[in-house]
């Protein structure tokens, strides 16, 4: 999506490849980070910014404009069906993915390993398809915007220890973006996806920690209300875990409260549900919930 977003400005200023590589990479490299077939460091992302006569503003901006619609629409196709559990289509948007053969680090690809991930959740199986997922973070020296979400997407498919391990890195990284109001909001959804993620897998203290960093570091530099409601239910959802159920319920239903006196209907029919199951589930050993935000706009289910 960098990439992408580069050659679109680049080709908006009538710029060759050579004039927008200047000093920084070769034409070859910039060929290919254009491409989607490689990654760069973000210092020399920036320099090539400059090379562009665009500031950081700029850009995202215009990505943000330029954003391809059909990676939302392919989001709200993969919320649709794993609320139904419908497994047939969702192998039927994969085969559609992968017919239009993406490139290695293009969201086409990312997307069909998140739809295995999800089949597998569903099969029980432990086959990690998100293993190219891992080695690609692994591999970028300095998280940007498309390294936050695939992180925040495809937290609850790697081991539970490497997710916390990362959870970390991301923060670490990720702090010199706090100032793109997306990438605020995907330190919410990493902070949240986890938490979820942590309690599934019943790592009672990491998920507690996920409560504690929002608490301690992000909550008085975030501004809007919903990462606030959210881990306030989360809290609630910890008390219930923990086998404190009033104090589970006093925390839940003051995060339903806040909906209703902002008016966040669908945020707050959604708590309701959620809520409704937990009070009466939460001493059922088998009982689980995974709640994961794809982190664009709406939430999806997996429960098991």
């Amino acid at each position: 999506m960098f990439g992408v977003t580069i050659r679109e400005i680049r080709k908006s200023k009538s710029m060759t490849l050579k004039e927008a590589a200047g000093d920084t990479l070769s034409i070859s490299q910039l060929s290919r980070f254009e491409n989607g077939k490689s990654v760069i460091p973000v210092n020399l992302f920036y320099e090539i910014l400059d090379n562009l006569n665009t500031t950081t503003e700029e850009f995202y901006y215009f990505m943000g404009q330029k954003k391809d619609r059909a990676i939302l629409k392919t989001f709200d196709r993969i919320e649709a069906y794993v609320s139904k559990r419908d497994q047939v289509k969702l192998k039927q948007l994969k085969s559609e993915l992968e017919a239009e053969n993406p490139a290695l680090y293009s969201w086409g690809q990312f997307l069909i390993y998140f739809i295995d991930s999800i089949l597998n959740l569903y099969d029980s199986k432990e086959q990690n398809t998100a293993q190219p997922v891992l080695n690609y973070l692994m591999q970028v020296d300095d998280w940007g915007e498309m390294e936050l979400r695939l992180y925040a997407l495809f937290g609850f498919v790697f081991e539970v220890e490497t997710t916390h391990f990362l959870m970390h890195t991301a923060l670490k990284r990720s702090r010199k973006y706090l100032t793109v109001p997306a990438a605020a909001r995907l330190l919410h959804t990493i902070l949240s996806n986890n938490f979820s993620t942590f309690l599934f897998y019943g790592h009672i203290e990491y998920a507690e920690e996920t409560i504690t960093l929002f608490d301690t570091e992000y909550s008085e530099n975030i501004d809007a209300l919903t990462p606030h409601i959210d881990f306030t239910f989360n809290k609630g959802l910890l008390a219930f875990k923990k086998g404190d159920p009033d104090k589970g319920r006093e925390y839940c239903e003051q995060a339903i409260a806040i909906c209703d006196l902002f008016r966040q209907k669908e945020s707050g029919n959604m708590y309701r549900n959620r809520y409704d199951t937990w009070k009466t589930e939460y001493n059922d050993p088998k009982f689980r919930e995974l709640k994961v935000n794809v982190g664009f706009h709406d939430r999806m289910n997996g429960e098991e």
